[in-house]
């Protein structure tokens, strides 16, 4: 069965991308703002072909730019880039570290949407290293700066979904998922994806593999669409995992070796 570590970790990377746009649709101002943007913007197509190194890369001159000319927005936006990317990269405690840098920053003051997804990252991140209470803090905090309307409260949803099942709550795993699912449904296919996956854990926690087949079915379609080889690696060992709890074991072996071809790195 696909294990937990690995259906949180996407959610992980997740709650940035909403964010993602406003450093390339801010107006330029001067050739520095200028600079920041193409970084981010050569930054965000190399993440999206899975050229992590390029994108680590990319930015960091960006985030570099931005904050000697201290514009607040691009460092909240690339610091949290930074994260995402060097998570996809397998560096939890790089990624950790510049949330840190965010969340703790008593200088400069961000929107409370950056603040938001650094918090809900954050919060995933520790509940990777099973530290429950920990995460819980930091969705609290997610919570109170998004006040439920903010962009990412399908994201915090999420979140609350991804602790309930590690506590293995699926009621209350169903329950946030659910939520999320109905939120992002029309707004944001990337946590709808989220949403469906949680959900499909849930119900293979609790033996309904049928219905967890379906959901993980749907989940690959969505991610396919998108294009996304992390996501749809862990659709595959979803399957795999219902086929074998229906007994299937030629499925679940078809199933496991369609996501052991997918690089994802």
């Amino acid at each position: 069965m696909m294990t937990m570590q690995q259906s949180f970790s996407l959610s992980v990377l997740s709650c940035v991308l909403l964010l993602t746009a406003c450093a390339q649709s801010a107006p330029v101002r001067n050739a520095r703002l200028e600079l920041a943007a193409e970084h981010s913007q050569n930054a965000q197509r190399a993440y999206n072909r899975g050229d992590y190194h390029v994108a680590l890369r990319q930015y960091e001159m960006a985030l570099q730019v931005d904050v000697a000319i201290e514009n607040i927005p691009g460092i909240a936006i690339n610091t949290l880039n930074l994260a995402r990317v060097n998570q996809s990269l397998g560096r939890p405690e790089v990624a950790n570290a510049y949330l840190d840098k965010l969340l703790q920053d008593r200088a400069l003051e961000y929107e409370k949407s950056f603040m938001v997804a650094a918090a809900a990252q954050k919060s995933l991140l520790v509940l990777q290293q099973g530290d429950v209470k920990e995460a819980r803090h930091w969705l609290e905090k997610a919570s109170l700066w998004c006040d439920g309307k903010c962009p990412l409260a399908s994201v915090i949803d999420n979140a609350h979904a991804a602790i309930a099942l590690r506590e293995k709550d699926t009621d209350q795993a169903l329950r946030w998922a659910d939520r999320a699912a109905s939120a992002s449904r029309n707004d944001s296919l990337l946590e709808y994806a989220n949403a469906l996956r949680y959900m499909s854990e849930a119900r293979l926690m609790r033996g309904e593999f049928t219905t967890a087949l379906r959901l993980a079915d749907e989940a690959l379609a969505v991610d396919k669409s998108l294009g996304w080889p992390e996501k749809i690696k862990q659709d595959l060992l979803l399957s795999a995992s219902a086929y074998e709890g229906q007994g299937d074991a030629g499925q679940a072996k078809r199933f496991r070796e369609r996501a052991s071809r997918i690089a994802t790195r």
